[in-house]
């Protein structure tokens, strides 16, 4: 088994991650290990809600990156030390073992404590996924504006399938036949965004229903996708 060292930091008793651009592009061919995996953005609000007790703390614990999403929350890790503090070795599976060029040795220099923007996160992502014709499915915002967002990611990223999608706001008569899509679809990646009940925890809460894959969760992300601000 390899592993990857990311960059990383603990602040107010959690941990932050600072991978570089190259290491999350890895991770998204490395990661296809018959195992779910989590990539979350804490801005403010989700690191005071983190550091409380709870199914929202224990989510971001244990999700396999946990990246800054306002410089606010990576200066409190610069504040623990000035620079990302220790590495944190990832177990990699060795079925895309091609992309493990990718990971290379440690920098002789710390890696820059930095915030993340979700978007860009998520195009590094999707690209990397494109270059094996990998698969994505969308949860979340109402219909035209996941329409539009398909329609966009197609474009965008014409070598990635989108194998499925979801309006947020499909109501629970209707779950197990979003679930049932799901299964089927096997998605290397499941995006989800807005109007999804219990928010981010939509995603502990049905990662049973696929054996492997990348979930991420950003608000509005199914709008910027649409090409709304």
């Amino acid at each position: 088994m390899d592993s990857i060292e990311i960059a990383s930091a603990k602040a107010g008793g959690l941990r932050l991650d600072f991978p570089s651009e190259k290491q999350i592009a890895a991770l998204a061919s490395a990661w296809d290990d018959d195992a779910n995996h989590q990539v979350v953005f804490l801005r403010q609000p989700e690191f005071r809600a983190a550091q409380r007790s709870g199914e929202y703390a224990s989510m971001v614990a244990s999700a396999d990156l946990a990246l800054p999403a306002a410089e606010s929350v990576a200066k409190l890790a610069a504040k623990a030390g000035g620079t990302a503090a220790f590495a944190r070795s990832i177990p990699i599976g060795t079925r895309r073992r091609e992309y493990l060029s990718y990971f290379g040795p440690p920098a002789d220099d710390p890696h820059p404590v930095q915030a993340y923007s979700p978007l860009k996160v998520l195009a590094i992502l999707l690209s990397a996924l494109e270059q094996r014709r990998g698969s994505v499915f969308l949860v979340g915002g109402a219909l035209p504006a996941l329409q539009r967002a398909e329609l966009h990611l197609r474009s965008t990223f014409p070598e990635l399938r989108v194998v499925g999608r979801s309006t947020g706001d499909y109501g629970e008569a209707n779950e197990p036949l979003i679930m049932r899509a799901l299964q089927k679809a096997s998605p290397d990646m499941v995006v989800v965004g807005s109007l999804v009940k219990d928010g981010e925890l939509w995603i502990p809460r049905h990662m049973r229903y696929t054996k492997s894959g990348i979930f991420v969760y950003e608000a509005g992300i199914v709008e910027l996708f649409a090409g709304r601000r």
